[in-house]
């Protein structure tokens, strides 16, 4: 009788191993995965296949783009192709012989659309008529504004009716994302030298996608001099250095702080301290403009200092001083 249940038992075994042998290999059995996840207009982009059930290594791979079969070979896992032109969807196909005859093929369409990040200092400082771009300090404000360039089947798609997800150095900004909100705004942390945002549109329908990433960092502040003529006003064109000659009438010199936040100097978050031959005076008012005047009949020099200070931030703290002659 033993001997009878041994032989069924190893029936048994033989049955279950070939019905796993030849099991019917499923569709979520494999992976096609594709790098970047949205890729933009004309990218190159890197297809992979991955499999925790069936050996890939050994299965025939035939890859096509548009039905048309651009690569194939015994365990061909990966393959790259280029991107067409914005809203040209591009159908990726890849079709797996496995050794024991069997054949699945994985189906993937991805229209390409892009992204662009624009950014500017928030709440920093420059002085009236400055050409450049008003640029971010440690602690200072960032925005980010997404500008997608998304279309499907209707034509391209109003940049309002979109939803944006944003994450800053990995983290999901959760209060920043939702419906329309293509814009972030966020403060630095004076222990990021830099900060990493990103942002993933997309339609309503969720198929058309499209991410976008931008690196900002923060910058130093600066103080420049220049003179406040009666005359023409201040004169922007060139700032003071070592040596200025004062006027015997007197001159008014301005003080700029480059890049301070906030972009309103009258704040009471900035403070200046001025010094003359390196003792305090008042404060003038306003407080970034002081008029100095020689005694009548008399020559020599004297330095003009000025201490800038964000009474609300450690590194938003400056010094600069001025030397005159008259």
């Amino acid at each position: 009788m033993q001997k009878k249940y041994t032989i069924l038992i190893l029936i048994l075994i033989v049955a279950f191993a070939g019905f796993f042998a030849h099991a019917q290999v499923r569709d979520t059995d494999i992976v096609l995965s594709i790098s970047p996840q949205y890729p933009n207009p004309n990218q190159n982009v890197n297809a992979t296949l991955s499999s925790h059930t069936i050996n890939l290594d050994k299965a025939n791979i035939s890859w096509s783009v548009n039905d048309q079969e651009k690569s194939v070979g015994v365990g061909k896992k990966s393959f790259s192709f280029t991107m067409g032109a914005i809203g040209s969807p591009t159908t990726l196909s890849a079709t797996i012989d496995t050794i024991d005859g069997q054949s699945i093929s994985k189906t993937t369409t991805i229209t390409p659309a892009g992204v662009d990040m624009l950014w500017e200092a928030y709440d920093a400082y420059v002085p009236p008529f400055y050409k450049g771009k008003a640029l971010a300090p440690s602690q200072g404000q960032f925005k980010v504004v997404a500008v997608p360039n998304l279309v499907n089947q209707s034509g391209k798609v109003n940049m309002n009716n979109l939803s944006y997800s944003w994450t800053k150095d990995d983290n999901v900004q959760s209060n920043s994302s939702g419906w329309g909100k293509s814009s972030f705004i966020f403060q630095n942390s004076y222990l990021d030298r830099d900060n990493t945002v990103e942002v993933k549109v997309s339609d309503i329908s969720g198929g058309t996608n499209a991410s976008g990433r931008i690196t900002l960092n923060t910058t130093t502040p600066k103080i420049l001099f220049y003179e406040n003529n009666p005359q023409l006003g201040v004169k922007w064109e060139t700032a003071l250095s070592n040596g200025f000659l004062v006027n015997t009438n007197g001159t008014t010199v301005n003080v700029e702080p480059y890049f301070f936040s906030p972009k309103d100097i009258s704040s009471s978050e900035l403070t200046f301290d001025w010094s003359l031959n390196g003792e305090k005076i008042s404060t003038p008012s306003p407080k970034n403009i002081l008029s100095i005047k020689p005694e009548a009949g008399q020559s020599g020099s004297a330095t003009i200092k000025i201490d800038i200070n964000n009474v609300n931030t450690l590194f938003q703290s400056l010094s600069k001083q001025l030397n005159v002659q008259f």
